[in-house]
């Protein structure tokens, strides 16, 4: 959005005092302009639920590939609400939904109502007006397949119209509450710039991304693949002590955001350990022998990873990235791959029992006997086919739908050491057809090499968040991940992103947002369009010079929702709503 300039316009904004009513906003792309709508609802608390089968929301609204006419509008008024039992327009890329924060969005109403901005540590603490509950594509409830879209497709990239949503879910928030204040007091302020930067949208995911993590192995691969390409390019860039100050800069700025992280972590770790290694690496840098040799950055690159944590050396590896942007960001164009698995029959049985022992190690050599291995069964619910996960003796009639890769390999290991090394696993599959998925699977994969997490999610020991986890911080690009009771992630999308006012003509000079802080990074290179990331703590009276803010204990309890099971059909995570905020 920001390279491209694309210009997000306001063309309607027809809602009441009571929050009834609807927006519509139009994208302007260099590929043609895309229409989102978003239609509000007076808030109650009937029919919220912390699971997809709620049945109301605060706001709702979709996202068009083109333009979208009151046809198009009437239709999805209709059509959204009834949500399993809707049905999109042809062209509709994403349906969404969200709900308020019941601890943020009537504090700033009414502090704009007033007359001044609200409290800026409370924004900081909670973060977002709006919490995502929902997110759905590529087919789901009749929205346009991805596939169909041609690879100049402004949105073409995997998961990018859902971000789209995303985004202008959040902007629908800010502007929402700028204009309720404006019905209790035609002369409220609008809320500042640097404040509505710094607030981002609410988002918690759960067990459905586990199911998304194993059903799309070369997306995933994809995705990891160019990260590392990404990182080798950064770590060969060769230019010297100014890009050295650069990644200084970077450190100093990801220390900085996570000291000033005011999120309560249960399961994952707080940010204070990391914050040390950060400084550590810092350390590291200032004291590097030959700074400015063609080779400075490998051998500190080499240094962190002897020295670091696994935590700090992937934070570092991302300074590395951003480091770089006119090397890295273009690699954002090659993120659409096809997922079809094509299995070969006229390879030999010897020939995959070979691949199997080498590429498949990890999941040979896991002990499925010990106690516990296998002892969780994933399901799906008979009320809206939620995934979920329990112990077979607790379930006793459930159907296992889990993609088991290392009990899969292993079952299949067994039989093909049984069988002719020169059978072809064509006709292999012919006497065991149990085992054709995982087959076809194994060879369609063959070319890649980071496709499936070296997990057992049938484990007493699998913690669901972890897996979460890693798809919305290094897939989704949520910040500040909190776990919830084990299978829950929670996290702001958008942390600091540029505003629809300013996403045309954001640069990379930093965002002084009149209020003491700036997100410049003072990198060598000035066109990064990803400088918005990390953003500053907002200045108030009361905060310490450094060090994390902290929040109350039932700020703290409130960010703990139900666990809330997602649908396997959704491409991105889907979210919580706030009933126990």
């Amino acid at each position: 959005m920001i390279a491209q300039r694309w210009r997000v316009e306001l063309l309607e904004f027809a809602v009441d005092a009571e929050a009834r009513g609807r927006a519509r906003y139009r994208v302007r792309t260099p590929g043609g302009p895309l229409d989102f709508v978003a239609f509000s609802f007076r808030p109650r608390l009937e029919g919220r639920t912390s699971r997809i089968v709620g049945t109301d929301w605060d706001m709702t609204g979709a996202l068009f590939d083109g333009t979208a006419d009151e046809r198009d509008l009437a239709h999805t008024e209709r059509e959204l609400p009834k949500l399993y039992e809707g049905r999109a327009t042809a062209h509709t890329l994403v349906w969404c939904r969200s709900n308020r924060s019941l601890r943020l969005f009537e504090h700033v109403v009414s502090s704009l109502a007033e007359g001044r901005q609200p409290d800026a540590r409370r924004l900081w603490d909670v973060g977002y007006l709006m919490r995502n509950t929902g997110l759905d594509g590529n087919g789901t409830f009749g929205t346009r397949s991805f596939a169909a879209l041609p690879d100049n497709h402004p949105l073409a990239a995997p998961l990018h119209a859902q971000m789209l949503a995303a985004y202008l879910m959040r902007e629908f928030a800010a502007d929402l509450v700028d204009h309720l204040a404006r019905h209790r007091n035609p002369a409220a302020p609008a809320l500042a710039p640097g404040l509505r930067r710094r607030l981002g949208l609410g988002n918690a995911s759960a067990l459905g991304l586990v199911f998304f993590a194993n059903n799309h192995p070369r997306l995933v691969d994809r995705w990891l693949a160019l990260r590392e390409r990404a990182l080798a390019q950064a770590l060969h860039a060769r230019r010297g002590a100014p890009h050295l100050a650069a990644v200084r800069a970077l450190i100093e700025r990801t220390a900085r955001f996570h000291e000033q992280d005011p999120t309560v972590y249960d399961r994952f770790e707080a940010p204070d350990a990391l914050v040390r290694s950060l400084h550590r690496a810092l350390t590291s840098l200032d004291a590097l022998p030959r700074p400015d040799d063609a080779d400075a950055l490998p051998r500190l690159w080499a240094l962190w990873n002897t020295e670091l944590d696994e935590r700090a050396v992937e934070a570092l590896a991302g300074v590395l990235i951003d480091s770089v942007p006119d090397l890295t960001d273009p690699l954002v164009e090659r993120q659409r791959v096809d997922e079809t698995l094509t299995g070969e029959p006229r390879q030999t049985t010897g020939a995959l029992l070979e691949h199997l022992d080498d590429a498949y190690r990890w999941a040979l050599d896991m002990d499925l006997t010990a106690p516990g291995a296998l002892r969780h069964i994933w399901y799906k619910s008979r009320a809206a086919e939620e995934p979920r996960r329990g112990p077979r003796e607790e379930v006793a009639e459930g159907l296992d739908w889990q993609l088991n890769v290392p009990r899969s390999v292993q079952a299949l290991h067994r039989d093909l050491k049984a069988a002719d090394p020169c059978e072809t696993t064509g006709a292999f599959c012919v006497r065991h057809p149990e085992h054709r998925d995982t087959v076809v699977r194994v060879q369609g994969l063959a070319d890649c090499a980071l496709h499936s997490p070296h997990m057992n999610i049938a484990d007493d020991a699998f913690v669901p968040a972890t897996l979460v986890r890693f798809l919305n911080s290094a897939v989704h690009g949520l910040d500040k991940t909190a776990d919830s009771a084990g299978r829950n992630v929670l996290g702001l999308l958008f942390h600091g992103a540029p505003t629809r006012h300013t996403v045309h003509t954001h640069d990379r000079d930093g965002c002084d947002d009149g209020d003491g802080s700036s997100n410049s990074s003072n990198s060598s290179n000035s066109s990064n369009s990803s400088d918005w990331t990390l953003p500053v703590r907002p200045a108030f009276p009361d905060a310490p010079a450094s060090g994390p803010a902290t929040i109350t204990a039932a700020e703290a309890t409130a960010h703990e929702a139900p666990a809330v099971e997602t649908s396997p059909a959704e491409v991105c995570p889907a979210a919580h709503t706030e009933e126990d905020e």
